[in-house]
């Protein structure tokens, strides 16, 4: 090596650990799922670990869910048509319902295939955001998750009690709060290393504020990730 390279080697802050991102979402969230695809191609290209945080956006909703039109947000025809060209761009299905669900239970089928590990966790999340946003079927029916988990390879009982017990609103009651505490209002929303991003954001953003990550040796998103998901502490 030349003294330059040596010299530019040792001026380049070695990072301690492996980039985490926090990924803040709600399933009836349609630039969650769009961004979904940008969050995996950071993982390929920077080996970034991808930690998902559920943030229910609208916890208030009545369990059938509720039209759109109640809710006064339609998409205007500009934004209908960015999001059906962001879809084409990635190859994803789109359909945009006429309904908002309650995602609750959503959440909760999400948090239960996280304790079976990061494959079915992945399978499920990814499950789960084609069913409403690339299928169009309500997710806040038991019938459609279930569905979903047994697909996986879940036990279909086990996941009706999941739901019948409340078993995981603790831990997304506590992911609620962290968002909120982060100063989080919206989905998608990412941490990445110190950096907030509110809002759906292009490839190229995410990766700047990951490769400023990369020289960082202090870092919130590592510390966060392990309270999200303590396999995190492992990896």
């Amino acid at each position: 090596m030349h003294a330059t390279d040596e010299s530019a080697s040792s001026a380049r802050p070695v990072p301690h650990e492996t980039p985490r991102v926090l990924v803040f979402f709600d399933y009836a969230c349609q630039f969650c799922y769009l961004d979904w695809p940008r969050f995996k191609r950071l993982r390929q290209d920077h080996e970034a670990d991808l930690v998902l945080v559920p943030f229910e956006l609208r916890p208030q909703l009545p369990g059938e869910g509720v039209p759109v039109s109640e809710l006064g947000t339609p998409h205007s025809e500009h934004v209908e048509q960015h999001i059906r060209r962001m879809a084409k761009e990635a190859g994803q299905d789109l359909v945009i319902p006429d309904f908002v669900p309650n995602t609750h239970y959503a959440l909760g089928l999400g948090e239960y295939a996280r304790d079976q590990g990061n494959r079915i966790h992945e399978a499920v999340h990814e499950a789960i955001f084609s069913a409403y946003s690339g299928k169009g079927l309500d997710i806040g029916r038991e019938d459609v998750l279930l569905d979903i988990a047994s697909a996986a390879g879940l036990d279909r009982e086990e996941a009706a009690k999941v739901f019948a017990e409340g078993r995981y609103d603790d831990r997304l009651h506590q992911f609620y709060h962290l968002a909120v505490s982060l100063g989080i209002t919206a989905t998608p929303s990412a941490l990445v290393c110190n950096e907030l991003l509110i809002g759906s954001r292009p490839y190229e953003v995410l990766e700047d504020a990951l490769e400023r990550c990369l020289v960082t040796e202090h870092n919130i998103a590592a510390h966060l990730a392990e309270t999200v998901d303590p396999a995190a502490a492992e990896s």
